[in-house]
């Protein structure tokens, strides 16, 4: 038998559904293959499992007939062989395979559709093909994210697909103070200069994703594949569909660009210093004293009201390398390229930051990939946890919810719940569907200002953003 099968261990299930080793009547054989499309090798620990399943009742959980299972999966193509009793098939049941691959206890890849086998005309043979879970970036759950930013500041490149040009090359530099610098250009178009960006970045509570967040409307989310990569997700923070490459690689050494973009800011000026607090990141750059400062310095002396006091102020300049009044290594400065106005009574609004689990207003925004749209007159669908009492308080968008919480890490568990019982002229089959998550839900995660449920199988259940109360 091939090597691959010497680190099977097969199981056969007794009728009541428990787990048994494979009894000596074995002339029943199912075999398979199974793989997925993305170009990622899997770390050592990870574990491949395929499960021979009678599948045929809907309201119970299916009950597994043979098991195979791989330590150390390795690279795809997994076969897998199931040897078990004809004599406990039977002819009017259904039955079907299902394969998942986990790391720590993780999922991480899992078939997501059924694959009938041996009764009503079925194959005895299988290829299944696996689909990443979304956020499964392939490293130890509990990792730091400091595992892959040990040393920073650190620059990431890569050219991702477009639709209507030749790439996106995109360059991303990361700091070590959580803020970061981003650069995109469109090859192949006339105007290919390019489009840059700063912002905040964090990592989302189970430490496979980074979320950054700029003045672009919508964040950007990048999975840590291993030490010196970053992939590219959806704006929804999820695998793209697709073999093409998303990949931004660790550069050699810290190689930051310039970012060229309107700022606004806390600007002062004392004692022939003048400094910039910018509202996206956060960082205080001195600010150089050449192209439309005079402009700026001589706006803010006439606005100020007492010496020194800072005042929101909105310039378009760069961030660009300067040496200091006093040190020998050069520093960020801010280079004002036009002053457009100060506006004494702004302030910044708090730097972007991941929103905390516990008393947090989260809006549910989607049931699994279903947007969940407002209805009007009605309240919107949400929920609060709140850390004091360990209650759920909420909202289906038609009737109030109540419910208890259990938290373990990542794991969660509601119980008791409790709605009230109005009936609503719209949006019942939401107030249904958030109901069956609530039920369901055994996971969380949150990346950023969004929270995701999950159930136990890692399917995603919904998906809150979060805002602040009504």
């Amino acid at each position: 038998m091939k090597h691959w099968l010497a680190s099977f261990v097969l199981f056969a299930s007794l009728a009541s559904g428990g787990l048994a080793s494979v009894a000596a009547a074995t002339d029943g054989i199912v075999t398979g293959t199974a793989a997925y499309r993305e170009r990622i090798a899997l770390p050592p620990g990870a574990v491949f499992e395929a499960t021979l399943e009678d599948i045929s009742r809907m309201d119970v959980a299916a009950d597994v007939v043979a098991l195979a299972r791989i330590e150390n999966a390795g690279n795809p193509p997994y076969r897998f062989e199931f040897a078990f009793d004809p004599a406990r098939i039977v002819p009017s049941r259904r039955y079907a395979v299902r394969a998942r691959i986990t790391l720590a206890g993780r999922l991480l890849f899992t078939s997501d559709q059924v694959y009938p086998v041996i009764t009503n005309g079925n194959p005895s043979t299988v290829d299944i093909l696996l689909k990443r879970v979304a956020g499964a970036a392939g490293r130890v759950p509990g990792g730091k994210p400091g595992d892959l930013f040990a040393t920073l500041p650190a620059t990431f490149a890569g050219v991702l697909p477009c639709a209507d040009c030749e790439g996106i090359a995109l360059h991303l530099d990361i700091l070590p103070d959580g803020s970061f610098m981003l650069r995109r250009r469109y090859l192949g178009r006339t105007d290919d200069r390019g489009f840059d960006d700063i912002g905040t970045w964090v990592p989302s509570s189970d430490g496979i994703t980074v979320v950054f967040r700029g003045g672009m409307e919508a964040p950007l989310f990048l999975a840590i594949e291993d030490a010196d990569t970053l992939r590219m997700l959806d704006t929804a923070g999820r695998p793209f569909a697709t073999e093409l490459n998303y990949d931004l690689k660790r550069a050699g050494s810290y190689a930051p660009i310039e970012p060229v973009l309107p700022m606004r800011g806390m600007f002062s000026y004392l004692a022939d210093a003048a400094a910039f607090s910018e509202c996206l990141t956060g960082r205080k750059l001195p600010v150089a004293m050449e192209g439309g400062y005079i402009a700026l310095e001589r706006a803010y002396l006439e606005a100020r009201g007492k010496s020194g006091e800072a005042m929101m102020t909105l310039v378009e300049g760069r961030i660009a390398l300067r040496d200091p009044m006093e040190g020998p290594v050069p520093v960020p400065t801010l280079v004002v390229d036009r002053f457009l106005r100060i506006v004494p009574e702004e302030q910044c609004t708090p730097r972007f930051r991941a929103a905390g689990l516990e008393d947090s207003y989260w809006k549910l925004v989607a049931l699994a990939d279903d947007a969940v749209s407002p209805v009007e007159d009605q309240p919107e669908p949400h929920l609060v946890l709140r850390s004091a009492d360990k209650r759920l308080a909420g909202s289906d968008g038609c009737n109030r919810l109540l419910a208890g919480y259990v938290l373990d890490g990542d794991r969660i568990q509601f119980t008791q719940a409790a709605a009230t019982m109005m009936a609503c002229p719209a949006g019942m089959e939401t107030s249904r569907g958030y109901a069956e998550a609530i039920a369901a839900a055994s996971r969380w995660r949150i990346l950023g200002n969004q929270l995701e449920l999950y159930d136990g199988r890692d399917r995603l259940l919904a998906r809150f953003e979060a805002k602040a109360a009504p």
